[in-house]
């Protein structure tokens, strides 16, 4: 099956500080990513969720998508016992990072749908593959239909362990954020586009006796 990896095109961090009135901004020209939490920071609790956005030119209109993965490089390990969640960014990943500030981003980035819960990976460095479940398959290909792009975020489950650092499309190393897309597309047989069980068939069919293939021309004895 066709395999597609795509580097994202916008990342930043939201971050949520608590002060006596809570304050939200969005990180979005830093070389890393945040995910998890800081104290004290100017004084406050302050908490950081990371969003992706991925364009979709490439999958093709008529794909099936059948897995997806994502990638991140982690340069600076969280805390002993830091664990990260996947989500769609917004609901199903239709909703633009770049289009958000602080608030409603920070929510967003824990609000979409569920695709991977509670890993431990940040708390190492390294390169972070995970395949993403739940309902990303089908989310994607919404996504592709509806918007042409697809935006995941992170954030750290309790949003209360130390946090951990993600490169990002602004650092200068050659780990940027990608997804890996795996899909199926119809079978195009002469022409038009045919399921692939048709397509079977016609191939099974070269195979027949002549008389079962061409019955007008085969003899007749009588």
């Amino acid at each position: 099956m066709p395999t597609i990896t795509i580097t994202a095109d916008y990342d930043c961090y939201m971050v949520y500080q608590e002060q006596a009135q809570a304050v939200y901004w969005k990180e979005a020209t830093q070389a890393t990513i945040r995910v998890g939490y800081e104290y004290p920071k100017d004084g406050y609790p302050t908490h950081y969720r990371g969003a992706w956005r991925f364009p979709l030119n490439n999958l093709p209109a008529d794909a099936t998508v059948t897995q997806v993965r994502r990638k991140y490089y982690c340069n600076g390990a969280g805390g002993a016992s830091h664990l990260v969640d996947d989500h769609a960014y917004g609901s199903n990943g239709q909703e633009d990072p770049g289009a958000d500030i602080g608030y409603p981003g920070y929510p967003n980035c824990a609000s979409g749908n569920l695709y991977s819960d509670d890993s431990d990976e940040f708390r190492t460095t390294g390169e972070k593959w995970r395949t993403l479940g739940g309902s990303v398959c089908a989310d994607v290909q919404a996504a592709k239909a509806a918007v042409n792009r697809f935006s995941l975020a992170l954030h750290e489950e309790g949003d209360d362990d130390p946090y951990a650092t993600i490169e990002a499309l602004e650092a200068a190393g050659s780990n940027p954020p990608q997804l890996e897309i795996t899909y199926t597309v119809p079978v195009v047989w002469g022409g038009s586009a045919l399921p692939q069980l048709q397509m079977a068939k016609a191939v099974l069919g070269l195979y027949l006796p002549w008389s079962k293939r061409f019955p007008k021309f085969t003899p007749r004895i009588f």
